[in-house]
């Protein structure tokens, strides 16, 4: 509730370009849906309920869409008008199942706050000055790079083909990360254009996550098993061939990510232990081997881009 007032404002300036709305509430208790009732207006809305759960609740409310897009307006976020339609003229111009943008963030004192997301790595990774859609590889090479992190970002800065949630819902077994689980597991299965400008507004705010998410979360396959349960998928499907694999030198790329993640998880228990880790010799020795392996990840990348950049113009469609 305390973040809604704004939020129904910012929706305001653009929801008429929306051919519906859903609500979804999982049985909120401080005055959110009377709020909505009152103050969101549309010819097309409806309200439904659901049992709390992030993602289940999303999935449930994306199962009611007819639209061909559809946009998650999670309560803070903020997008402008300017910034719905083009990402819907984006998705439409270059057929893409998603389209990735990087908000602006804000603490709740309005202040800017920077903060670095995988998109600032594809941006900077392709020198891209304006949208473009990746080739399938290029998202399975960003997607292995930034397994620890999230393709999508945050969906409120996001589009979606409304057909591809439906076929391929978020998972609802990460915690409050299944949306960061969504783009490992699908990477090469949906096409993805990005987009280099900013237009919309992230609020930084404490999380809320119950405690059977947070159960979730810590239960949670890891990143390079989530990815290689993903790729056997991709290739009993035929999303992706062996030689394709080749070209981005996956072997390599795996052996990077789980060696990354191995240390990554050492210095988490580090921080986390009693004895602050900067007095910790061993600490400091993991904390070099993780930015030694994560230094290597990046390397890795970069050779499979460029390996993506010498294919024959003939054999670089952006993806199936």
């Amino acid at each position: 509730m305390p973040y809604l007032q704004k939020h129904v404002e910012g929706l305001r300036c653009w929801l008429d370009l929306a051919q519906e709305v859903v609500v979804v509430d999982s049985f909120s208790r401080d005055g959110t849906v009377e709020y909505l009732r009152e103050h969101l207006k549309h010819p097309n809305i409806t309200y439904i309920t659901h049992p709390p759960g992030l993602y289940a609740s999303w999935n449930h409310a994306i199962a009611q869409i007819t639209a061909e897009h559809v946009f998650i307006a999670t309560t803070g976020d903020v997008i402008s008008r300017a910034g719905i339609i083009y990402l819907v003229e984006t998705a439409e111009r270059l057929n893409c199942d998603v389209v990735i943008s990087k908000p602006e963030f804000q603490d709740q004192q309005g202040r800017t706050v920077e903060v670095a997301w995988p998109i600032d790595d594809i941006i900077a990774s392709l020198g891209l000055a304006e949208s473009r859609r990746l080739h399938q590889l290029e998202a399975v090479t960003f997607a292995v790079t930034h397994a620890s992190g999230a393709m999508l970002g945050s969906c409120a800065s996001n589009l979606f083909r409304t057909s591809v949630l439906k076929r391929f819902p978020f998972p609802n077994n990460f915690g409050t990360s299944g949306d960061g689980a969504w783009g490992l597991l699908h990477a090469a299965e949906v096409s993805w254009g990005v987009v280099p400008e900013k237009f919309s507004t992230f609020l930084i705010h404490p999380g809320n996550a119950s405690t059977l998410e947070k159960r979730s979360y810590t239960e949670a396959p890891h990143a390079d098993e989530v990815l290689h349960r993903a790729v056997t998928a991709w290739r009993e499907s035929g999303a992706v061939t062996d030689d394709e694999l080749a070209l981005i030198h996956w072997d390599k790329l795996n052996a990077a990510l789980a060696s990354y993640l191995v240390y990554k998880r050492e210095f988490d228990r580090h921080r986390k232990a009693s004895i602050p880790w900067i007095l910790n010799p061993r600490a400091w020795q993991t904390r070099l081997r993780r930015e030694h392996s994560l230094a290597h990840l990046h390397e890795l990348k970069r050779k499979a881009l460029n390996s993506l950049r010498r294919l024959p113009e003939a054999t670089t469609s952006p993806c199936r």
